[in-house]
């Protein structure tokens, strides 16, 4: 599967890798290239350690890229972590997390500041919830939203076809999202199993097979209406997992360990398939010259379970399967694949990209610019954080550390009295479930506690 040509590095170049010809010439400013793997579990490259069969051409970009292995995601939904990737702020600042989740128009994003500074801009979406009609579209002069849940193959081809029509000597930032990794998980052959045996009637099958399977996997069993039981289960699914969900529905089918296996096997081979179209994408751009003067970033927005708590999908959680993704960033002629293990979020990457060509800054950020960790030779220190905030619906809240993650269920993101609550409730009882070291939990609780009272008092960054 593996399609990348081994990367050159730069010519004659300067710090940033970027060639410049001639007596007192002017250096070039850097292209930023976004690629958003919407879905994509960091557990599953092989740079991160895992199956390295399946993801070849991510593992050789992971070589010339500084890879952050501790990234974790603002929210457990598209809409709401990409908005949180584009303005470096919590969803929760930005609106309700619900349906009608929208960027305020007048909300600074990395579109709209790289535009200030001169960049053209453009994003090729997958539609679905990266539609533009979300507000996520502020800032891009062109935002293309055509390809409804499509994946690479459908939005690279636009991008790259935009990217060539540009004028020679004009910077650009280039957006480019892809949902290969998502539900429904079965691609074409011979991806859809490799790592999963064919079993036409099984239950896993069918599951594995749907477009909605995998959302109606809750509590271990696969139900006849989910959309009904999370309505009657009400509070139940905001507790443990939504343990006991299943009892609620008229019908509830339980998944083997077969079944389990199936299904995540099934993703497994997706994850395939998105290297695949992921490697043509770069020897594109290689082709073309632009990994000698972009920035080129590769990210997802959320994780996915794969039967760890009974369910498929990522919305009933903000664990780390849920949250914990990929976040690889390599300048300008390739870096030396560095594996740094400090904490980082998708908060920072806004910060970061316009820190590295030089624009305006996004106010009160809550994310850092990691320009130092990339580019050492600049200066600077990235102070570390005690711990990376998220947010979802279902009444979740979390926090991750170095060595735990604390969740809380049961208090919105909009709840007035979140950070008292908080410090009031037990943990490991009904409402805070702690992960990890056990040692790590009362500062967790306590870092928590702060970044609800910070956001409600609308301070500055945490």
């Amino acid at each position: 599967m593996a399609v990348l040509g081994r990367f050159s590095g730069g010519i004659g170049a300067g710090p940033a890798g970027l060639l410049c010809l001639g007596v007192g010439c002017a250096q070039p400013r850097p292209n930023l290239i976004v690629i958003s793997l919407d879905t994509l579990r960091a557990d599953r490259l092989g740079a991160a350690g895992g199956a390295g069969s399946l993801s070849p051409n991510l593992d050789r970009f992971a070589e010339e890229s500084v890879v952050f292995t501790q990234a974790f995601a603002q929210s457990n939904e598209t809409r709401f972590s990409h908005a949180s990737l584009f303005t470096s702020r919590y969803p929760s600042e930005l609106g309700d997390l619900a349906g009608e989740f929208n960027i305020p128009a007048s909300t600074p994003t990395l579109a709209s500041l790289a535009t200030a500074a001169g960049y053209e801009t453009a994003a090729f979406v997958a539609g679905g919830h990266m539609a533009g009609e979300f507000g996520l579209s502020g800032g891009f002069s062109t935002y293309e939203d055509a390809a409804d849940w499509g994946g690479l193959q459908h939005t690279a081809p636009a991008a790259l076809a935009w990217r060539q029509a540009r004028p020679a000597g004009s910077p650009s930032l280039l957006f480019i999202h892809s949902y290969d990794c998502h539900a429904r998980y079965l691609k074409p052959t011979p991806w859809g199993y490799l790592r999963a045996r064919p079993e036409e009637e099984s239950l896993g099958a069918v599951v594995g097979r749907s477009v909605a399977g995998s959302g109606a996997v809750i509590d271990g069993a696969a139900l006849s209406d989910p959309e009904a039981a999370m309505i009657r289960a009400g509070g139940v699914l905001r507790f443990n997992h939504g343990a006991g969900s299943a009892a609620l529905d008229p019908d509830p089918a339980p998944l083997s360990p077969a079944d389990v296996a199936l299904v995540a096997g099934l993703y497994d081979g997706a994850v395939g398939w998105a290297d695949l179209h992921f490697g043509l994408l770069m020897a594109d751009l290689e082709a073309s010259g632009a990994l000698e003067d972009s920035y080129v970033v590769v990210l997802s927005d959320h994780g996915e379970e794969l039967g760890e708590a009974g369910h498929f999908g990522h919305r009933l959680g903000l664990d780390d399967v849920n949250l914990h993704v990929p976040l690889l960033i390599r300048p300008p002629g390739g870096a030396d694949g560095r594996r740094l293990d400090g904490l980082v979020s998708l908060l920072d990457v806004t910060p970061t990209l316009l820190d590295l060509i030089g624009a305006a800054p996004v106010a009160r950020a809550r994310g850092r610019s990691l320009k130092p960790l990339i580019e050492p030779e600049s200066g600077g220190e990235v102070a570390p954080v005690p711990a990376v905030f998220s947010e979802g619906t279902l009444r979740l809240l979390s926090a991750r550390g170095p060595s735990a993650r604390l969740v809380s269920e049961g208090l919105s993101a909009d709840q007035p009295y979140a950070a008292p609550l908080l410090a009031a409730t037990p943990i490991d009882g009904v409402g805070l479930r702690l992960t990890g070291e056990a040692a790590a939990g009362p500062a967790l609780q306590a870092a928590m506690v702060e970044w609800r009272a910070a956001l409600l008092l609308g301070e500055g960054a945490l």
